[in-house]
């Protein structure tokens, strides 16, 4: 097996895939407390930075083995003012200020205690630990924000705490830590110190399955965003796995994503780097209160949506009726699957 790694060779793009603002094949996009956008710019060997229009501010480092250069890079973190690099064609970790500047690196090719083999996802807790997906030797490194090597876990396996291909990574709101267990297309979650948590996901393409997933990235309310990259869409998922949303284009333009893979939820925005269309897309979310007959109107992309109502105090879920989008009977409601612009209205009967 080969991984998630892209070996293919160029395509020939040409430099207007090279200029500023451009991409190929994007791998991540992170977000500074100024609200600078960060993304890893995977074949050109680059972070560019972004406003939240989406205007070029600057470029970070070029391609190059020599410290401070970058080759192929995949995913970002960023602490306080520190911009933290998977280098993974240079197999080692890469560390900027948000402003350019090159503060160090650690790692080299190997198997042994800092070194690493294909890294590709990165994660930093308040404390300052850098996580690193060490992807191709099938485990996870810990290590301080100096680069000193600290403690890991993982080896390549099926079973829980073992990984195929680890992924990006992202800490909850509780501190769990979790990882896109690539192909073995799952999420674990370990707490700090690497104990197995749990698991979510199957391989399938039905809802909360995945097929190859890559970008992972938590909400402030604990919900999960995956990237389920080669299955072509955004899946949205409570904490403890339950589905509720997904989304395969944007609302605006009809435009399929196609092998989404790094994420960045910022309020009711979830950001995602598409690298077969060398952009990054953004998708829109919203919440419909309904009471008494009160209709609310919201623009979602394409996509199948849980629809669910919480009963008052005293009152049980008895049905839910819809006027479009295929509807299932789920827990509380119904599941439907939406085409871009659809109009649906639901109709739910409660009993005391």
């Amino acid at each position: 097996e080969d991984g998630i790694r892209d070996r293919s060779p160029s395509r020939g793009l040409g430099d207007v895939y090279k200029r500023q603002g451009q991409f190929r094949q994007p791998r991540d996009v992170a977000i500074d407390a100024a609200g600078t956008f960060y993304v890893s710019d995977h074949r050109n060997s680059r972070i560019q930075k972004f406003n939240a229009a989406g205007d070029f501010l600057g470029q970070i480092s070029t391609q190059g083995k020599a410290p401070g250069k970058l080759l192929r890079p995949n995913a970002i973190a960023i602490y306080n003012d520190l911009l933290i690099v998977t280098d993974t064609d240079n197999h080692r970790i890469a560390v900027f200020n948000t402003n350019g500047t090159f503060v160090r690196q650690w790692g080299s090719f190997g198997s042994g205690n800092g070194q690493f083999n294909f890294p590709n996802g990165v994660a930093v807790d308040a404390a300052g630990n850098v996580f690193v997906a060490d992807t191709h030797n099938h485990r996870i490194q810990v290590f301080s924000i100096q680069g000193v090597y600290q403690r890991q876990w993982g080896t390549v396996g099926i079973g829980n705490g073992q990984f195929r291909f680890p992924a990006h990574l992202d800490f909850g709101p509780g501190g769990g830590l979790f990882v896109a267990d690539s192909n073995n297309h799952r999420i674990q979650v370990f707490d700090a110190n690497g104990t197995f948590q749990r698991k979510i996901g199957t391989p399938g393409a039905g809802p909360g399955q995945f097929w190859l997933p890559v970008g992972i990235d938590l909400d402030a309310a604990g919900n999960i965003y995956v990237a389920d990259t080669y299955n072509n869409r955004i899946q949205k998922l409570t904490n403890n796995g339950d589905f509720i949303a997904q989304w395969n284009q944007t609302a605006s333009a009809n435009v399929p994503i196609s092998r989404p893979n790094g994420l960045l939820v910022v309020g009711d925005l979830v950001y995602a780097t598409d690298i077969d269309t060398n952009r990054v897309q953004i998708y829109a979310q919203g919440t419909v209160t309904v009471n008494h007959g009160t209709t609310q109107a919201l623009t979602l992309p394409a996509g199948t949506y849980n629809v669910t109502q919480t009963p008052k105090a005293g009152w049980t879920f008895g049905s839910a009726t819809c006027s479009g989008g295929n509807p299932t009977a789920i827990a509380n409601g119904v599941r439907l699957a939406l085409a871009d612009g659809a109009a649906v209205s639901c109709t739910f009967a409660s009993n005391q």
